[in-house]
């Protein structure tokens, strides 16, 4: 099927002229979209939702541009957005924090048995991502200032801190958050 035949396959809810496309692109998309945000699962994850989306708004379809632009703009929009979500959530957990400690007047954890436990997960992170989790919030440093000094991409600064908060979650699924959050920054401190 060439292109003008799967648009107008899709338009008629043609399942065949979905797989036709899904097979022609899925691969180049997901590659693009990997190298953008250096997360494969997310990767994957943002390809599917364009082709879902397409689907469910087949019928109103209408393209400026070739159906192979339309497909990477989209997945590239899907990136921008995730990585946004990074920045978002990284801000909230701080807000988050700075909250709860204020409300609760928490001190700094003292549980030497969490602090040890998280000292084993932060040395248990690849290489690259706990360096970068450490320039993050051991010294403060921006997004783009750790990829100045790692001499990486600011997008895969993004996904490697995410990784690592990723994996601290996973590790610490029995603790408040808060208070992991907390220890993370007095093993920071105490460095």
């Amino acid at each position: 099927m060439d292109s003008n035949d799967i648009l107008i396959g899709l338009k008629c809810r043609d399942e065949v002229a979905l797989s036709a496309l899904f097979d022609a692109y899925y691969e180049k998309l997901y590659l693009f979209a990997e190298k953008y945000i250096y997360d494969s699962d997310k990767a994957h994850d943002i390809v599917q939702d364009v082709f879902l989306k397409i689907w469910e708004n087949a019928e109103r379809l209408e393209l400026t541009s070739s159906i192979q632009h339309y497909l990477f703009v989209s997945v590239r929009n899907g990136c921008l957005n995730y990585l946004k979500s990074l920045q978002i959530e990284d801000r909230n957990n701080r807000k988050y924090v700075e909250a709860y400690i204020e409300s609760q007047n928490v001190d700094m954890v003292d549980n030497e048995e969490l602090l040890v436990r998280i000292r084993q997960v932060l040395d248990e992170l690849p290489e690259k991502c706990r360096e970068v989790c450490l320039l993050r919030f051991m010294e403060g440093y921006k997004y783009a200032e750790i990829a100045a000094r790692l001499d990486m991409n600011e997008n895969t600064v993004k996904a490697q801190l995410h990784r690592g908060m990723e994996r601290l979650k996973q590790a610490f699924a029995g603790y408040e958050y808060v208070l992991v959050l907390c220890a993370l920054g007095r093993i920071f401190m105490d460095r």
